[in-house]
């Protein structure tokens, strides 16, 4: 499964429709913003999009977006171990709490993909609609997909048996869910913010401004830190979930997909444009 290198239609659907809607927004971000320093970095696939810790944190995964792959992370050796094909145009991924499981999003293709990590076996369910980022619950019994293009994210269950929709979400990408599910974190793309969900009510409450072009989202083990890859900015904001303010900010080279490690000690950020994860020490 092969993607264009350099081509990322579902980012350049997202601008159109933005346009489309009258908002003034900049070109998709391209190589040469892609200066900023960072932590350490670990090699994988081409244009790696989105990254996910395995539930006993022995394991990065990421979704390789020019290749339609999924790059398994040694994170005690520090090398990838195993490459899965997965979908054309992967973009979001998220591990099952069971730790058997990758969900992946693919907005081209639009499929959800529920990957069988002990016996490799694939199940792709055709949605008709563009899922752009995903989450798990904590207990893992809810999953939730980004529909950027319609403004919206749906909540399935893990095998897509049920679902809801929770509408009104501006130009979604990112997603994380509070470690009691109270809540949900959305990035907001094109408006530089992150929307609140309250689960309960289904109903954004708050919105947080944390600068431009806001893509991936990951929380901290305890729900007190959001951070926010801000791909065209070079740089990860960090947000105080009580306050609601943006308290640090790290530079990072093209951050797309972040993700924290269950001790909070570790954070790991995608490099879209450099075929690499940065690991930086919280």
């Amino acid at each position: 499964m092969v993607t264009s290198y350099n081509v990322d239609a579902p980012l350049d659907q997202l601008i159109a429709r933005a346009r489309e809607k009258g908002l003034q927004v900049p070109h998709k971000p391209t190589e040469t913003l892609s200066s900023a320093a960072g932590g350490t970095r670990i090699p994988v696939g081409q244009r790696p999009h989105s990254v996910a810790v395995s539930p006993d944190s022995l394991h990065l995964y990421t979704t390789n977006f020019a290749t339609g792959t999924v790059s398994v992370i040694d994170l005690e050796g520090v090398a990838v171990v195993d490459t899965i094909d997965a979908v054309e145009g992967p973009y979001g991924v998220a591990a099952n709490p069971n730790g058997r499981h990758l969900h992946v999003a693919s907005p081209g293709a639009k499929r959800l993909v529920r990957i069988d990590l002990s016996t490799g076996h694939e199940t792709h369910y055709y949605l008709a609609r563009a899922p752009y980022g995903v989450a798990m619950s904590p207990g893992g019994g809810r999953t939730y997909w980004t529909l950027a293009l319609e403004d919206s994210v749906l909540v399935t269950d893990p095998l897509f048996v049920e679902d809801t929709e929770i509408r009104d979400i501006s130009f979604p990408t990112g997603v994380a869910v509070a470690p009691d599910e109270s809540l949900l974190y959305v990035t907001n793309y094109f408006a530089g913010t992150v929307s609140v969900v309250d689960l309960a009510q289904k109903t954004v409450t708050v919105t947080i401004s944390v600068g431009p072009n806001p893509y991936g989202a990951a929380l901290s083990p305890y729900g007190d830190r959001i951070y926010v890859a801000h791909f065209g900015s070079d740089s990860v904001s960090v947000v105080d979930t009580t306050n609601l303010t943006v308290t640090d900010t790290l530079p990072v080279a093209g951050p797309r997909g972040v993700a924290v490690g269950h001790d909070g000690t570790r954070l790991y950020v995608t490099n879209f444009f450099a075929d690499s994860v940065t690991v930086i020490e919280l």
